[in-house]
């Protein structure tokens, strides 16, 4: 009997309209530099590289030591020391921890490590783009872009706050080029903000220019409309709040915060899609939003759902907080398992409906286009003859060629969902859930792992092997969220400025912004006791001590009023609107 009697059309499960990500493993730096390639080429793929560094018959091509050699030979690069062999070592180990992004060639190759591009540190990173390395983004990137692309304040102004931050020190030449701006860079020296970092990058990518992109329509990002549109308000918003910091965080650091903010709200938004779709099949139409966007400082949300991710903030060293924790990500994880079969019925809904929609129709995207299959074609008198055929396929397919025999398996999920009453969709995407729940069920870990940055500082998960996953807050995820729970707009200039909160306003600013649970459960956990009531004041507890460790708070007296967060960085009248 065939061991999978599913074809590759029939196992698709990817949907864009739903969510525009592969599950698999991600990397997040990646996606950001694709992020900025994309933002420089107005969406449009690079293919194909001709620079000698990036080339297979220069010697190490494809190497940090390549790309040294390749200035050294070009002989005009201001970089003192290069032409010293002992100092030409420092620069290339320097470049390969600090800037590049190394990926690990197939086994066919040597499996030996090559240069993929650099870290997303400044538009300048599109020069030396190795488009020759298989991505790993999972399409991050390209979501990113729709994010980012048409919000006036983040890019599409000519002065909007991307296009001022990482185009720092260059002029904007042609379609996708930069040229350095000796004078920008000499009034950042003057006034002492130009790092080294930024400084050696404009230096190291100066002399490469920038591979042409490609014009077909498939080398184009696919303009995407957002399932959860509450959730990507919230992310343009909270991103603008923490461009307020570009002249109080160091450079490096402001992109490590730029870049776990942007990868928490498509965990976030990943959870919500997930509710929105199993809503959507179950109840036959989309949720409504509640409300407007939030702004600074204000504890809620308005997205479809309310998420209730209660976090460990005691490192596992608490049993029961330990296993509440576990016991959230598990009864959110069920939820996505029932995601596999809200995202199948939608694809094979979609697959239905292509011959019926028309050339506008297709075009669109999100929840215009997901309400459309659902009141159009969930009913359909053709719907039952359409995935019977299907239903026989698989039948034929799986059949034992010596034997003549179908499979028990299917025929037993036949039976069932007959005697459930079930249409000819709904057995089929049962069909199709025996045969790949295992697949999607990996695929989704790790995509979830990726997106919640698990065992990282700026991650919201912990638990990696057969370890359990349970939800936290790294130190860096922490820091970030604390430097926006303490912004607040005056009313006089309508400026923002940082202000010391109450712990006890944090927290509450986290479970109604984020959905973050620190002394509470979610109204779906069970009936609570008094050692689970103990076990929440210990995780307020224990925050308190992550915040005293990392220098945010201390204990001034008892009084609640008295337990404030100091920022780290404060601003005073900075101006959230691009010039």
């Amino acid at each position: 009997m065939p061991v999978a009697p599913l074809s590759r059309q029939q196992k698709l499960f990817k949907m864009d309209a739903l969510l525009p990500l592969d599950a698999n493993n991600l990397d997040v730096d990646e996606a950001v530099t694709r992020l900025l390639v994309y933002l420089r080429t107005n969406g449009r793929q690079i293919r194909n590289t001709f620079k000698p560094p990036l080339m297979d018959e220069t010697p190490d091509a494809e190497t940090p030591k390549a790309v040294v050699a390749a200035l050294v030979e070009d002989g005009s690069v201001q970089i003192q020391g290069i032409d010293d062999p002992a100092r030409r070592e420092l620069i290339t180990n320097w470049l390969e921890s600090h800037f590049a992004l190394m990926s690990r060639r197939g086994k066919s190759a040597g499996g030996d490590y090559r240069m993929g591009g650099l870290r997303p540190l400044h538009f300048n990173v599109i020069k030396l783009f190795n488009p020759k390395v298989k991505r790993q983004d999972r399409y991050l990137s390209d979501w990113l872009f729709n994010v980012i692309h048409q919000d006036n304040l983040l890019y599409a102004n000519p002065d909007s706050l991307f296009k001022r931050f990482f185009g720092e020190g260059v002029k904007f030449f042609g379609e996708s080029d930069l040229r350095t701006d000796e004078a920008a860079l000499k009034t950042l020296a003057a006034a002492d903000r130009l790092d080294i970092e930024l400084l050696f990058l404009l230096r190291l990518t100066e002399r490469f220019e920038v591979d042409k992109f490609g014009t077909r329509a498939q080398d184009q990002v696919i303009a995407h409309s957002f399932l959860c549109p509450e959730q990507v308000e919230l992310m343009r918003e909270d991103l603008g709040l923490l461009f307020l910091y570009k002249d109080s965080i160091p450079r490096r650091e402001l992109i490590n915060y730029m870049t776990t903010l942007m990868v928490f709200h498509a965990a976030l938004y990943f959870f919500q899609v997930v509710r929105i779709a199993n809503h959507a099949v179950a109840e036959g139409e989309l949720p409504p939003a509640r409300g407007e966007c939030p702004k600074a400082g204000e504890a809620r949300h308005h997205a479809p759902f309310e998420l209730t991710l209660f976090c460990d903030l005691a490192n596992g060293h608490d049993p029961t907080v330990k296993e509440l924790s576990e016991t959230c990500y598990q009864d959110l994880f069920k939820e996505v398992e029932r995601y596999f079969r809200s995202g199948y019925t939608l694809k094979k809904l979609e697959e239905f409906a292509a011959s019926y929609l028309s050339p506008a129709q297709k075009k669109q995207t999100g929840k215009d286009y997901v309400g459309l299959l659902l009141e159009a074609f969930r009913n359909h008198g053709d719907l039952n003859g359409y995935f019977n055929r299907d239903i026989n396929d698989v039948i034929q397919a799986a059949r034992d060629p010596d034997t003549e025999q179908d499979d028990p398996d299917i025929a037993r999920i036949i039976e069932v969902c007959n005697q459930r009453k079930l249409d000819k969709l709904d057995t089929f995407v049962e069909i199709l859930l025996h045969f790949q729940y295992g697949t999607l069920r990996e695929q989704h870990r790790k995509l979830i792992a990726g997106l919640c940055g698990i065992d990282q500082e700026r991650g919201l998960l912990a638990g990696k092997g057969r370890v359990k996953r349970r939800f936290v807050l790294g130190n860096e995820l922490l820091e970030v969220l604390i430097q926006l729970a303490v912004l607040r707009e005056r009313q006089s200039d309508n400026r923002f400025e940082t202000h010391p909160i109450q712990i006890r306003d944090f927290v509450d600013w986290l479970a109604g912004r984020y959905g973050l649970l620190v002394d509470r459960l979610g109204p779906a956990a069970a009936t609570e006791s008094e050692q689970v009531n103990r076990a929440l004041a210990r995780n307020h507890d224990a925050l308190k001590t992550r915040l005293r460790q990392l220098g945010f708070f201390v204990d001034l007296a008892d009084a609640s009023n008295s337990q404030v967060i100091e920022p780290r960085f404060t601003i005073a009248g900075a101006e959230l609107e691009a010039a």
